[in-house]
Formats: structure tokens, C-alpha cells, sequence
């Protein structure tokens, strides 16, 4: 007796080329053309990326020196009494906004209007973390003593079209070549 397992390759029920495996080949082609269109003629322009190269070599070494001045600020989490951090959080908000404030005042030489829009947009963002940096010294100093650390971490304002705004801060940097010029991490 022979069951469908013994029967040879050919007298299986069905032709060869289903329906199934017509469909299947179809999408395994259509997502071969996709990468293949990807890698050879997808647009590489980020939207994000400014045209104005002088700006963005400006800024880079602008920010360099107040990296360099935030990094040797101790992290604000090691820190011994609430007094301390306090100090530690306001003299980085210091290093912070003078820094913007550079950065801000620099991009008045750029011309292009889309990179204007897209400055101000990354400054507005700025704005925003350097607000919520002079918010949290001014909870610090206000701790009562013997406030419980925990009670005392620091925040950032939501964003009104939603997610973190230190993301969109420093995606923009990496994306312009700023390196230097992202969120500080000292808190």
C-alpha cells in the first residue's frame, strides 16, 4: 500500500507553482526591488540637515570648550547634601545657556530661510531644557532639610506634540555634525 508520504515527487496532488507560492516569489521580488531602490537611488537628504556648513563648524567649536567645562562638572547624583547638587546643577544651567546664547547669537549670520525655521525650532528646545534646569535648582534650594533624594529628581517638561525635546536637541547636533553640542550630562 502507498500513502502520499511513499508516492514520488510527481504524482503529489497540485501543480508545482501554486497560488501560494506565486504570491509568496511576488513579495519576496517586491522587497528585493525595495532594498534595491534604497541602496541605489533613495533620496539621502535629511530634512533635518542644515545647509548653512559654515554655521554648523562654527557651532561645533563654540560648543567644544563648554563640553569640555561640563564634563569636569561632578555628576550631580554623587553629590552629598541637596546643597551641593544644587550648586552643580545651577553652575551647569550656567555653562548651559551661556552656550545656547552663543549658538543663538551666531545664527544670525545664516541666510537660508529653512535653516532659520530649523534653528529655531532646535533653540525653542533649548529654551525649554534650560527652563526646566532653572526649575530644578529652585526646587533644590527650596528642599527642606532632610528631604527625602528621591522626592527631588529631575524633570523635563513634556513636549505639547509629544515625546522627550532632549531627543529632537540632540538628534539634530549629531545629524549637523555638533557633536559637541547636545544636551549636557550632568544631571
Amino acid at each position: 500500500m502507498t500513502t502520499a508520504h511513499d508516492a514520488p515527487h510527481d504524482e503529489l496532488d497540485g501543480p508545482y507553482w501554486s497560488v501560494t507560492r506565486v504570491a509568496l516569489a511576488a513579495v519576496v521580488l517586491l522587497i528585493l526591488a525595495m532594498w534595491v531602490w534604497i541602496y541605489l537611488w533613495a533620496p539621502r537628504d535629511n530634512p533635518d540637515r542644515l545647509e548653512t556648513r559654515a554655521y554648523t563648524q562654527a557651532a561645533q567649536e563654540w560648543c567644544q570648550p563648554f563640553e569640555a567645562d561640563l564634563d569636569a562638572l561632578p555628576i550631580t547624583t554623587t553629590d552629598t547634601t541637596i546643597a551641593e547638587r544644587a550648586d552643580n546643577v545651577a553652575e551647569g544651567t550656567r555653562l548651559t545657556l551661556a552656550m545656547v546664547e552663543g549658538l543663538r547669537a551666531d545664527a544670525s549670520s545664516v541666510i537660508a530661510e529653512n535653516d532659520r525655521r530649523l534653528l529655531d525650532l532646535w533653540f525653542a528646545d533649548w529654551d525649554a531644557y534650560v527652563a526646566d534646569r532653572e526649575a530644578y535648582v529652585e526646587r533644590l534650594r527650596d528642599a527642606p532639610p532632610g528631604a527625602d533624594r528621591s522626592d527631588l529628581a529631575f524633570t523635563l517638561t513634556e513636549r505639547a506634540s509629544g515625546g522627550i525635546y532632549t531627543r529632537t536637541i540632540d538628534g539634530f547636533a549629531e545629524v549637523n555634525d555638533m557633536t559637541a553640542c547636545v544636551v549636557p550630562r550632568d544631571i
